[in-house]
């Protein structure tokens, strides 16, 4: 029993501990990897400036088409035959 207990312990001070492997460091990354990782950066970032822009396109074509709707079919302002039309020189 004495022996099992001393192997015990010495085996446990032989083999790593599972805290030591989760506090190694990883290795660095190659100049490869990381300029693989800057590009993929730019590109997600070149689609989402893209999104944006569509939306805004849309966006404000929308708005046009609303304008332009509004002036199409809006009533003309009734005017007073009493009073002076916005503009005019004389009445």
């Amino acid at each position: 029993m004495r022996f099992l207990v001393t192997a015990l312990i010495g085996f446990s001070f032989a083999l790593p501990l599972p805290v030591d492997a989760q506090t190694e460091r990883l290795p660095r990354k190659s100049r490869a990897e990381r300029h693989v990782e800057e590009l993929n950066r730019n590109m997600q970032q070149e689609r989402r400036i893209q999104s944006l822009e569509q939306d805004f396109r849309l966006k404000s074509g929308q708005i046009r088409q609303d304008i332009e709707r509004q002036r199409l079919f809006s009533s003309p302002p009734i005017t007073s035959p009493y009073r002076c039309p916005p503009g005019a020189v004389r009445c």
